[in-house]
């Protein structure tokens, strides 16, 4: 028998036992004195794989009732096309169940890529839904892997914060997600300073989960509150002694290794149709905590690598595809136009949670149907977006390896001053072209994330080490950003098109003294739109 089974199948005879064999399995603080169960401790083989964690839920409603985080509901098991069945206990039940979580629903997780990838309809509400699923799961597999000395600092209060904030960490994104904090908001704060924002989306995350709690009189003590807040910002200044590691499992400041992107990694491909070589149920699996860090299993260092060469394969092909993004600044555009009418009722709304509330994709509708006179150019700019007559997308280059660390973000004007003769009556302005300053990278800019990650060599082991990248594989990269700049024309004649290229090609030249893009211009072809769905002969 067992030659026939994989290596990383535990033994028929060593699979957790039933909960009457092993009660402490679901119960946690255990005993300081040890007790039923500490078999886990001496026995390396005895740990909880995820693939066994699937099968079974953790907490049953019962039980919650007498641990006295029963909530107002009863536990819900929800069948998601990603993770299968995912149990939510009663209180987790009682956050979902609220206007602050069910607005999730009316914002689209990966924004205007829903106009180029039609699969992509997926929403935040249902990513949350999932990083709380994966934040349980790791949370339980952690607990049963690491030993007794990790199952007696931890709780089953610990446990519920850990499931809250992978359910609300997304509770401030705004409409289209981060076209509305990167795009938007410094276009309609003249002082935003990208580089330290007065404002993010995780504080008004935060801020905003505090505020369901009160406004809905959720049964949650203000410590669990403060706790989920400091999860969900990743503020481990307070983290006490033996459970710092709960803080990397949600937003993981140290390293980027979370269910957060665990959760958005998997669902993205699987609803854009864009596979990855990721297999993140297998770095679920191959975990413990060692010196209060979460680590990997050694023989998944290159599986680490692949969790960020996909990441950036998916910013590559999606997150930042071409035509996606001149709808984004077709959206934007639109939106800095209706906050001009209203009075700055959209820019202003991120200073509080009740007006912040009020926010989703829903806005493009409401711009779209006004009758507001002055809301005529954000209506036009909506009924462009509805006929595909998108902002034109001219060329990009890539900015070279050793001008990266010092490179100054290329501006309008630093085009159109490069601007030669052309057709454009008046020439180019700033405002007839927008400038994408791209910048991919493994999470963490410049750095390599995985020098951050720790492993360990066995499951008994109780020292972490750091792997060096050569020890890994010389295929891995050398550099771990890079940066693109592209230009997109709003004006799709061909006489502003011509114009913004050459102007491109210009400005490349005055740069690096020769053009970086890597084709040429291309030759657009001349037809109005009666012709174009003419049939040929």
């Amino acid at each position: 028998r067992g030659s026939t089974l994989p290596m990383s199948t535990p033994r028929k005879e060593r699979l957790v036992s039933p909960r009457k064999d092993n009660p402490d399995l679901f119960n946690s603080p255990q005993p300081a004195g040890g007790g039923a169960g500490d078999d886990l401790d001496e026995d390396e083989e005895g740990f909880a794989t995820m693939s066994q964690l699937a099968y079974q839920k953790p907490t049953f409603p019962a039980e919650e009732e007498a641990l006295g985080h029963g909530g107002s509901r009863a536990g819900k098991i929800v069948i998601d096309p990603v993770h299968g069945h995912m149990y939510f206990p009663g209180l987790v039940v009682d956050a979902i169940d609220t206007p602050q979580v069910q607005r999730l629903r009316e914002l689209k997780q990966l924004g205007t890529a829903y106009y180029v990838f039609p699969g992509s309809s997926h929403n935040r509400f249902e990513h949350s839904l999932g990083t709380c699923h994966l934040a349980t799961n790791m949370y339980e597999g952690l607990r049963r892997s690491s030993g007794k000395a990790v199952r007696q600092h931890v709780s089953q209060a610990d446990k519920l914060a850990v499931q809250l904030a992978g359910l609300c960490h997304d509770l401030g994104h705004g409409p289209f997600s981060h076209v509305f904090d990167n795009e938007f908001l410094p276009k309609r704060h003249p002082n935003w300073d990208p580089k330290n924002p007065a404002w993010s989306h995780e504080s008004m995350s935060s801020d905003m989960f505090e505020w369901m709690v009160e406004d809905n009189h959720i049964d949650i003590d203000q410590e669990t509150v403060r706790k989920v807040r400091d999860l969900i910002t990743s503020d481990d200044a307070r983290a006490p002694p033996g459970k710092k590691f709960l803080w990397d499992i949600v937003a993981n400041k140290r390293n980027s290794v979370d269910v957060d992107k665990f959760e958005y990694i998997m669902r993205d491909a699987y609803n854009t149709g864009v596979k990855g070589s990721v297999d993140i149920s297998r770095l679920l699996s191959m975990i413990k905590v060692i010196d209060d860090k979460i680590c990997f299993k050694a023989s998944e260092v290159y599986n680490v690598y692949e969790l960020f060469h996909t990441r950036a394969s998916l910013h590559q092909k999606v997150y930042t595809h071409k035509k996606a993004k001149g709808v984004e600044y077709m959206v934007v555009d639109a939106l800095a136009e209706a906050d001009i009418v209203w009075n700055r009722e959209i820019s202003n709304a991120i200073w509080s949670p009740q007006e912040f509330i009020k926010l989703d994709d829903t806005i493009l509708k409401r711009i779209e149907w006004s009758r507001e006179p002055g809301l005529q150019k954000g209506r036009d700019l909506v009924r462009r977006i509805r006929t595909r007559d998108l902002y034109t997308y001219v060329n990009e280059y890539t900015v070279p390896e050793h001008d990266i660390p010092n490179f100054t973000p290329v501006c309008e004007t630093d085009i159109t001053t490069c601007q030669g003769d052309n057709n454009v009556p008046g020439g180019l302005r700033p405002e007839d072209i927008v400038v994408h300053n791209m910048k991919i990278d493994y999470a963490m800019k410049n750095k390599n994330p995985v020098d951050s990650v720790f492993f360990f060599q066995e499951y008994g082991d109780k020292n972490c080490f750091h792997i060096d990248k050569s020890k890994v594989s010389v295929l891995l990269p050398s550099n771990f950003m890079e940066r693109k700049v592209r230009v997109y024309s709003k004006n799709r004649s061909q006489e502003y098109v011509e114009a913004v290229d050459q102007a491109f090609v210009n400005h490349q030249r005055r740069m690096y003294a020769a053009a970086q893009q890597l084709t040429p211009a291309r030759k657009r072809r001349r037809f109005s739109k009666t012709k174009r769905f003419s049939p040929s002969f």
